[in-house]
């Protein structure tokens, strides 16, 4: 069986949008590049293949007018780029205040997102990239890049005309089955030999992730105009599957939220065994479908519907053996697992084409609403020109960091390629610390390997043709990689580039020693430039917790005013659920970043860890609640419990000095006027509540531990 899922999984590799892109890049690069060569054209074929393949960087998944705008920028500033550039090279001076002005204004376009921050870096590299190659006619030079520009662009657009939905697939495939791996990590919480502390480590990033999925899919899939039409049936299946497939990770989040008491209460029973075993089959079976779904296959029987039936048979035997209260928690539990797999089998027949898609009246919702899209415009822009913005001070760092490498190179003689310095210092600096520390270091790794790889080619092949296909396949391997792997791509790239000057240079092999110097110097100014005009995650802390906290708040709130008769929207409850996902997972991002910050030990770790943990154990006791709401009978005893709750999470935000504590309503008058009330008949239900003050009651102990350090 090992060797089929392999095969799957290679299947959905070489078909995903990664590798597809890859390869149409690699394809775009090389025909003109091999066409110009055999003209006799060697100059303009390398001029045109650079256009070709800087342009292709800029080029990342979006919405076709997302791809048209990156077209015509990118073509446009690179054009301008190559000509200013190729008239100021022969000038150091010049040249120098140039790349200055470039690499700050071009970083500032950070403040329009990730492809005009792609637009921008890559802009940057033409510059540099020409002041190594040194053109003699500006104008010329300036035009074949254009022209590599035009034609990819040409290619990619045309694509993405004939299959507009191509990358909009993709994301919800990558949503399914981060869904799937998150799953998969919550079986950790069954086992009594993994600490709770471990199982909550391991399972935020992946919330995170399955968060970063969410985005991607509302950003592509609600700004597509095309798709949203209500009579596009294609774009409405991917809109309802989408809809599922978040609406099922709120579910699983729900399973089980006390995994302390469940342990202490049931841990020699074999329900944790039986439980955890559930959840894994179900968590194979989204991620089957997840695949079948892209590769537009028939889903495949579930090969464990056996197993599944001897499970749930020895689940029933082990309630009927429990105590009351043990039973009561168990029914629950099976219950929220029977509704996780039911909407299981309901998401993979919508995906095999066998529901209808029709929009159920009462659960319209606002799609605009849940998009953290921003128009870009000017005033946006402006905003950032100050030294408080973080985008601000990456600019006028990377310009320092860029302009001392580039009168280093001038000052000593450091190679015929010392250009590759610059290149290390631009891709490696990020606006974060942290993300430019763990750049570096894939960097280093990226470059000795690939160096490494690239010397046992030279050595033990002689044929130019083998080489030059070998490089092609390199080439391959960057493209596919330079999205998500970056030290893969840079292991790729490296040994790409040694080829291509081995045979340039017909055998020499001096510059592999440069190319390893020009990286370790490159790498050494970025990371010294990161303590330049830095910004600290340190200082944004207090608004991470208290963003987590107000999300918390407002989730919970809304469960108060359900136990009270009012009611809340459909959309409202969405996106008050979205707010606790985002909230969350920025937390979470900024908690990792801190971890690789050399300040860390100035923050207490262990207890931010603590924080993370009860958040998530906090929302999902609440959710669970709020999905079940329709059977609440706003009995008073649980909004005396839900009222000291939303007092208590009060209490946090007061304690971390959050502005908006002031504007949160005291639920005094009501835990006053309901204290005689506290009869209650649903253990189960008294629990959950339980477990919502008691979480609320360690979070205020903890924010005060936290105030204190």
């Amino acid at each position: 069986m090992i060797w089929l899922t392999n095969k799957k999984k290679l299947s959905f590799f070489l078909s995903s949008e990664f590798f597809t892109d890859a390869l149409r890049t690699t394809i775009s690069i090389f025909l003109p590049v091999w066409l110009l060569f055999s003209l006799g054209k060697p100059d303009i074929a390398v001029a045109v293949g650079i256009g070709t393949l800087l342009t292709s960087l800029t080029d990342s998944s979006g919405t076709y007018s997302d791809k048209k705008l990156g077209s015509l920028v990118s073509i446009g500033l690179f054009f301008f780029v190559t000509l200013v550039t190729s008239f100021c090279w022969q000038h150091p001076w010049l040249l120098g205040i140039m790349l200055f002005m470039f690499c700050f204004s071009f970083a500032m376009l950070t403040t329009f997102g990730n492809r005009f921050s792609m637009i921008g870096t890559t802009a940057i590299a033409l510059c540099i990239f020409i002041s190594g190659m040194r053109p003699l006619n500006g104008f010329e030079f300036s035009a074949y890049i254009l022209t590599g520009g035009v034609c990819y662009y040409m290619i990619s657009l045309l694509q993405s005309w004939l299959w507009p939905f191509r990358s909009l697939y993709q994301a919800v495939t990558e949503c399914i089955k981060a869904t799937s791996t998150y799953m998969q990590a919550r079986t950790a919480f069954y086992n009594r030999n993994i600490p709770l502390e471990e199982c909550y480590y391991n399972i935020i990033p992946l919330h995170t992730l399955v968060n970063e999925k969410h985005e991607n899919v509302r950003d592509l899939l609600l700004r597509d105009k095309l798709a949203m039409r209500s009579d596009n049936k294609k774009g409405q299946l991917l809109l309802r599957i989408a809809t599922q497939v978040i609406d099922l990770y709120e579910h699983i989040t729900t399973v089980h939220f006390d995994y302390q008491h469940f342990r202490d209460a049931l841990g020699m029973s074999g329900a944790p065994e039986v439980i955890s075993r559930l959840i894994e089959i179900m968590a194979l079976d989204i991620d089957q479908a997840g695949n079948a779904f892209y590769l537009n296959k028939s889903v495949t029987p579930n090969h464990h519907s056996q197993e599944v039936a001897y499970l749930h048979s020895r689940l029933q035997y082990i309630i009927e053996k429990e105590n009351a209260n043990n039973q009561a928690l168990l029914r629950h539990l099976k219950h929220n697992i029977e509704d996780v797999s039911e909407r299981i089998t309901r998401l993979k027949a919508l995906m095999a084409g066998q529901e209808e898609i029709e929009v159920v009246e009462n659960e319209a919702l606002s799609y605009p609403d849940f998009l953290t899209y921003r128009p870009r415009t000017f005033s946006q822009f402006k905003m950032h020109l100050n030294f408080r913005s973080p985008v601000f001070r990456f600019s006028l760092r990377l310009a320092v960091a860029c302009t001392f490498a580039y009168i280093l190179t001038c000052a000593f003689p450091l190679g015929g390629y010392s250009y590759w310095i610059m290149l290390t210092v631009i891709v490696i600096m990020k606006p974060a610390y942290s993300i430019t520390r763990q750049r570096n270091k894939q960097r280093l790794i990226g470059t000795l390997t690939g160096v490494a790889v690239g010397l046992l080619l030279i050595a033990f092949i002689n044929s130019t043709a083998v080489l030059l296909t070998i490089s092609l396949f390199l080439l391959l391997g960057f493209f596919t990689f330079s999205r998500t792997k970056y030290a893969l791509s840079v292991m790729f790239i490296t040994p790409m580039v040694m080829i291509c000057l081995h045979i340039y240079s017909e055998g020499k092999t001096a510059f592999i020693f440069e190319r390893i110097y020009d990286t370790l110097i490159g790498c050494a100014i970025a990371l010294v430039a990161s303590y330049i005009f830095p910004v600290w995650e340190k200082h944004n802390l207090s608004r991470y917790l208290n963003n987590v906290l107000d999300a918390n708040y407002a989730y919970l709130d809304a469960l108060y005013q359900k136990l009270s008769g009012e009611t809340v929207s459909y959309n409202t409850y969405k996106l008050l659920r979205k707010n606790v996902y985002t909230r969350l997972a920025d937390f979470s991002a900024a908690f990792q970043r801190l971890l690789l910050e050399p300040k860390r030990m100035d923050i207490a770790v262990d207890h931010l860890q603590r924080f993370q943990a009860l958040n998530h154990q906090l929302y999902g006791a609440v959710a669970s609640l709020n999905l079940n709401s329709g059977s609440l009978n706003g009995n008073s005893l649980h909004r005396i419990m839900t009222a000291q709750a939303l007092n208590s999470l009060r209490k946090c935000m007061e304690c971390l000095n959050d502005e908006e504590a002031s504007k949160v309503q005291i639920k005094e008058e009501q835990v006053n006027g309901l204290n005689g009330e506290t009869s209650a008949n649903d253990t189960a239900l008294n629990s959950q509540f339980n477990s919502i003050v008691s979480t609320v009651a360690q979070l205020q102990t903890l924010c005060q531990t936290l105030l204190g350090s």
